[in-house]
């Protein structure tokens, strides 16, 4: 179960073996830590020492998102003990085994924008312009498995070319099947300044959280990446394993609130260009993304959830790099 805490003068406290949420002081509700997988901060308010402790007993995390959907911090359970996982993490970065999963990552962002881009075709009875967009994400993943497997520092530039090109046509396609007066023009990361984009980045931190929670657990360096750059602050393996699960996960729940007219212009604001989500908007789009990550579908024959998906990736990469075991990526026909 995930806990969201939303609003204002909130408080978390800790009675005997039970984790007790209040309102301006008063007792709204409780829950026991084993019931609980994570807690989403969205609003302002406190946290006692020992409801941290008996959190961090129970492998509960604790995020903070602010209002841009930025992670502000995270509290969690001590550090994995294998060091070695960590060890190979680091070394591989000198070695073809970087350069594998960063092709690897975006091999699984195409195959799964291709997939979106098909089923937006298919939804409204064959487009196209979608069906065109899908075939030149094809040409591009034949380029990017060209690219032959070297140190991730050293084909970068070139698998992120690739990724950014396929994005460019992705979101093309995204845009096709939008209202003109929702204004989305392209892609943006912080400080959207349109009603898209600003859904889609707050929804991306709740992926990030969830991702980060997983990496954590698996014994990873959440900071190390073999996609993108180790860059000061920035936890680029998070990044790295988002690739795979944006268009599953995400992109969906933004497309899915739209397109049945839950979301209203009404439910934003504008302040110094950028937009601002309301809060019963925000409550929605949390909601709406934290369900998909525990809606159960089938891959490779085995059905699990996508926040089990998202552990089962975790997993693989160390046991890709301890074990060498083959990497499969993460992709779902929509």
């Amino acid at each position: 179960m995930r806990l969201i805490i939303d609003g204002f003068n909130k408080s978390i406290t800790k009675r005997d073996n039970q984790i007790v949420i209040k309102e301006e002081g008063k007792e709204v509700d409780y829950f026991i830590p084993k019931d609980l997988k994570q807690i989403i901060i969205l609003g302002k308010g406190a946290i006692t020492f020992d409801a941290i402790a008996l959190l961090a007993e129970s492998d509960v995390d604790l995020i903070a998102i602010d209002w841009r959907g930025n992670i502000r911090y995270r509290l969690a359970s001590k550090d994995h003990n294998n060091v070695q996982i960590r060890k190979q993490q680091y070394q591989s970065l000198n070695d073809s085994r970087s350069g594998y999963l960063a092709k690897k990552f975006i091999e699984s962002k195409i195959k799964n924008q291709k997939a979106t881009l098909g089923a937006l075709s298919r939804a409204r009875g064959g487009v196209k312009f979608l069906e065109l967009q899908k075939n030149k994400l094809n040409n591009l993943s034949k380029a990017l498995n060209d690219i032959k497997n070297r140190p991730s520092e050293r084909i970068r530039s070139e698998i992120f070319g690739i990724e950014g090109m396929a994005s460019q046509e992705y979101w093309s396609g995204f845009r096709y099947v939008l209202s003109d007066d929702l204004n989305f023009l392209n892609r943006s990361g912080r400080g959207a300044q349109d009603i898209v984009n600003s859904m889609l980045n707050y929804s991306y931190a709740i992926l990030a959280s969830e991702i980060l929670k997983s990496l954590h657990m698996s014994g990873l360096d959440p900071y190390a990446g073999f996609l993108h750059a180790d860059l000061y602050g920035r936890t680029s393996l998070v990044f790295d394993l988002m690739e795979e699960f944006r268009q599953q996960i995400v992109d969906k729940s933004v497309l899915k609130l739209i397109n049945l007219g839950q979301i209203q212009k009404d439910d934003f604001e504008i302040r110094d260009d950028f937009v601002f989500i309301g809060e019963e908007c925000r409550k929605l789009l949390v909601k709406t993304v934290l369900d998909k990550l525990n809606t159960e579908v089938t891959f490779d024959g085995i059905k699990k959830s996508y926040s089990d998906y998202i552990e089962v990736e975790s997993k693989n990469i160390v046991e890709f790099l301890l074990y060498s075991m083959k990497y499969k990526t993460f992709y779902i026909r929509w």
